[in-house]
């Protein structure tokens, strides 16, 4: 619940950032343990 738009959603193996929904905030960069996501 990191996403303050809800952009993100959980797949079989991974999760979903939508990229129309994003708003580039960085929420989700700032806590993932793997730093998968990279802010625009």
């Amino acid at each position: 619940a990191e996403c303050p738009v809800n952009a993100i959603s959980a797949g079989d193996s991974k999760y979903i950032i939508d990229g129309d929904a994003c708003i580039d905030c960085g929420s989700c960069a700032n806590v993932c343990p793997v730093e998968a996501p990279q802010p625009k």
